[in-house]
């Protein structure tokens, strides 16, 4: 009996297997963004455990929130979320590395939220390495337009990281609590 159902962007067919394999049937709106905040966090009548939290992707690209639903059911958990997330890809390997790791599907819940407040916390010191040599080359330069451009932008892209890291550990405070 796995602890762990991890679903990447499931396809309907791989959505009926779930269903039948282990009786859960994944809403419809599991990753939905618009959710209220009521929705986020229930308990079915029959004791499954939904929980709906962001986790942080910091690439070069985009960096981004991506929501992620969890539903705890007969000692099970089920994740299913659009794209692969780097904390998700860490517990993975750890627990490939280290079988004793993980005891049971609260343990995997735990674990993920740990590694994903780890995960921020590294790019929020990201976030002010890169503010700091923003800082340093407006101070020691001669600043004209162009680079007045080029530092508000690495600026707003700063910003919007803090941003983003900051709700981010709102709503794992949230879920754990």
């Amino acid at each position: 009996k796995p602890v762990w159902v991890d679903l990447e962007s499931p396809t309907p067919d791989e959505k009926r297997w779930v269903e039948a394999r282990y009786g859960l049937v994944i809403p419809a709106d599991a990753v939905d963004e618009d959710l209220e905040e009521s929705a986020r966090f229930y308990e079915e009548d029959n004791g499954e455990l939904h929980i709906r939290s962001d986790f942080l992707i910091d690439d070069d690209v985009t960096p981004r929130n991506v929501r992620v639903a969890f539903i705890l059911k007969d000692g099970i958990l089920f994740s299913v979320h659009g794209e692969d997330l780097p904390v998700f890809r860490l517990l993975r390997l750890r627990a490939r590395r280290i079988p004793a790791l993980i005891e049971d599907a609260k343990d995997v819940l735990l674990k993920l939220y740990d590694a994903d407040a780890e995960y921020s916390a590294d790019a929020l010191e990201g976030i002010y390495d890169q503010l700091e040599a923003v800082s340093a080359r407006v101070l020691k330069d001669d600043v004209n337009d162009a680079t007045a451009a080029e530092v508000l932008a690495a600026i707003a892209k700063e910003e919007d990281l803090n941003g983003r890291i900051r709700r981010n550990v709102m709503d794992t405070r949230r879920a754990l609590s």
